[in-house]
C-alpha cells in the first residue's frame, strides 16, 4: 500500500502534503517517554543487585518505581507511539487530508501527557489501587479513557471521510484495537467500583478469585487486543510501503485479524494456572492459546511473502530492519506463550524469571524495537529530511538488539536454574544468592536498552533542528572525493 502521492499546489508551494501535527506530538512525546520509563526498570534493575541501593528514598522503593515502569512502557512510551503512528498512517490509508480533527489530535497528545504524569507521580507517592496492570488510581482511569474515547472518535470520523473505499487491512486494526482496549481497560479496571477515590483500597471485585481472573483477563488483552494487533498493523504498513511490494496476500491478513479476534481473549488464565480455578477456564485458557497460532502463522507467511525478493533492503533500509526484528521476536514470543500454557512447562517456569523474560520478550523485542525503527521513518517523512545520522540509528539498533538479546538470555536462564531447584524442593531463600550473577548481567544489558533510547533522542532531536540536506550533502561530496580525488591544477 503506497502513499498518496503529494498534491501538485502543496508541493509547489513548499508545504507537506499532509498536517501531520496530531502524529507529531504523540511521536515526539512518546521518544521523552521510553527513556524515563527505561530508566525507571533501571533502577529495578539495580535494586535486584543491591537492594538498599537508593537508601530510605521512599519514591524510588520497589513496589513504587515497579507499577511505574510497567504502567510507563505500556500507556506512555507504547500507547504514544502507536497513536503516533496510527495518526499519521491513517490519513494516507484513507486518502483524508489528514486527521478529522488535527487540533482535537494534538490536544488529546497534551491531555494524554498531562494524565500520565498525574499518575506516575500519584504511583511514586504511594497512591495506587494495588492491582497488576492496573494500579493507576480511580480518577486517571476515568481521564484516561476520556481521552482514549476522544481518540477513538477522531479515527472512526477520519475513516468515514475516507476517499479510498476499499479499507486496507491495517484500517482494520486501528479501527478495532482502539475499541477494544477501551472496553478491556473499564472492565479490567472495575471502574464502577472507585473504593476509596485516592487509591486505598484497591477498587476491585469482591471475590479474591474472581478478581484475579479478572485481572489477568484484563492484563492479558493489553497485549491482545492492543499492543499485539498495532504491532500488526504497523507491520503490514511499513513492509509493503518500504519494499515498494503489494501485501502478499489480502486473505491471510484477514485470517490474522480475525484470528486475533477470536482467539486472543481467552488466554489470560493461562498465567494462573496453578491456582484454584474452573478446569473449563483452564481448559479455554491452553486451547486458545494454541489456536492464536493460526493467526500468527498466517500473518508469518504473509510477511515473509510480502520480502520476497526484497531481502537485500533488510540490510539497506534501517527501519525495514528495525520492523523485521521485531517481527522475528513477536514470532518468539509466541511460540513461547504457547508452551507456556502447557501444564508441565508452566509448573516448571511458573514465578520464575522466564515469565519476566518472556513479558520483555513481548514488550522489548517486539513492541519496543518495532517502535523505534516506526518513529525514525515517520520522523524523516513528516520533517521531509533525512535522520542526522545513519552511524547513530546504526548504533541504536545494535545497542537494543544486543541489549535485549543479553537481558532476555540471562533472565530466561535465571527462570529455568529457579524452576529446577524449585522442582527439587530447594527452597526460595536458597536460591536468591545463586540468581545474583544474572542480575548483574541484566543491569548491564538494561544500561545498553537505556543508552539506545538516549541515542534516538539526540538523533532524533538533531533531525528537527538542523538542516540534515545540507549534512548528507557535503558527507556526500566527502566521499566522492575519497573514492575520487580532486585533480589538481
Amino acid at each position: 500500500m503506497l502513499e498518496p502521492p503529494a498534491h501538485p499546489r502543496d508541493t509547489a508551494r513548499g508545504r507537506l502534503p499532509f498536517p501531520d501535527g496530531a502524529a507529531k506530538h504523540w511521536i515526539l512525546s512518546s521518544i521523552i517517554w521510553l527513556t524515563v520509563v527505561d530508566l525507571f526498570g533501571l533502577v529495578l534493575a539495580t535494586e535486584f543487585t543491591s537492594p538498599e541501593a537508593f537508601g530510605a528514598i521512599s519514591w524510588l522503593q520497589f513496589s513504587r518505581i515497579r507499577p511505574s515502569h510497567v504502567n510507563g512502557v505500556i500507556l506512555a512510551w507504547l500507547s504514544m507511539m502507536y497513536f503516533g503512528a496510527l495518526f499519521y498512517m491513517l490519513p494516507r490509508l484513507c486518502g483524508t487530508r489528514g486527521m478529522w480533527s488535527e487540533r482535537l489530535g494534538i490536544w488529546c497528545a497534551w491531555a494524554w501527557n498531562l494524565m500520565f504524569l498525574l499518575g506516575v507521580v500519584g504511583l511514586l507517592t504511594g497512591h495506587s489501587q494495588g492491582r497488576e496492570y492496573g494500579e493507576l488510581i480511580w480518577p486517571i482511569d476515568i481521564a484516561l479513557l476520556v481521552i482514549w474515547i476522544a481518540n477513538v472518535v477522531n479515527i472512526l470520523a477520519t475513516v468515514a471521510i475516507r476517499t479510498i473505499r476499499p479499507i486496507y487491512v491495517s484500517v482494520w486494526f486501528f479501527i478495532a484495537s482502539p475499541l477494544w482496549l477501551a472496553v478491556d481497560y473499564a472492565i479490567g479496571n472495575v471502574i464502577w467500583r472507585p473504593g476509596n477515590v485516592w487509591g486505598a483500597p484497591s477498587g476491585a471485585l469482591t471475590g479474591s478469585l474472581s478478581d484475579a481472573m479478572l485481572n489477568w483477563w484484563y492484563a492479558h488483552n493489553l497485549f491482545g487486543l492492543w499492543l499485539t494487533p498495532m504491532l500488526i498493523a504497523l507491520t503490514y504498513y511499513m513492509v509493503p510501503r518500504v519494499t515498494n511490494t503489494p501485501l502478499y496476500s489480502y486473505t491471510l491478513s484477514l485470517v490474522s485479524f480475525w484470528g486475533m479476534a477470536f482467539f486472543y481473549t481467552g488466554v489470560g488464565d493461562h498465567h494462573i494456572l496453578q491456582s484454584p480455578t474452573p478446569a473449563w477456564l483452564k481448559t479455554i485458557a491452553e486451547v486458545s492459546s494454541w489456536m492464536l497460532l493460526v493467526p500468527v502463522f498466517a500473518f508469518t507467511i504473509n510477511i515473509l511473502g510480502t520480502m520476497k525478493g526484497n531481502w537485500d533492503k533488510f540490510f539497506t533500509n534501517l527501519p525495514l530492519r528495525f520492523t523485521l526484528t521485531a517481527f522475528f521476536f513477536y514470532f518468539l514470543v509466541n511460540i513461547q506463550g504457547a508452551f507456556e500454557a502447557l501444564q508441565p512447562f508452566n509448573r516448571l517456569t511458573h514465578f520464575t524469571n522466564f515469565v519476566v523474560a518472556h513479558a520483555h520478550l513481548a514488550l522489548l523485542g517486539a513492541f519496543t524495537i518495532l517502535g523505534m525503527g516506526v518513529i525514525d521513518y515517520i520522523v524523516a517523512q513528516v520533517y521531509a529530511r533525512p535522520l542526522w545520522s545513519r552511524s547513530l540509528t546504526e548504533w541504536m539498533y545494535w545497542l537494543v538488539v544486543v541489549g535485549f538479546t543479553g537481558f532476555f538470555t540471562v533472565l530466561t536462564l535465571a527462570g529455568f536454574q529457579q524452576g529446577l531447584e524449585w522442582e527439587q524442593g530447594v527452597p526460595e531463600v536458597n536460591v536468591l544468592p545463586q540468581l545474583h550473577a544474572y542480575f548483574i548481567a541484566r543491569g548491564v544489558f538494561g544500561a545498553m536498552i537505556v543508552l539506545s533510547g538516549i541515542v534516538q533522542i539526540v538523533n532524533i532531536g538533531m533531525t528537527i533542528f538542523t538542516d540534515t540536506h545540507e549534512r548528507r550533502r557535503r558527507e556526500t561530496i566527502a566521499v566522492a572525493e575519497t573514492i575520487a580525488p580532486p585533480v589538481q591544477a
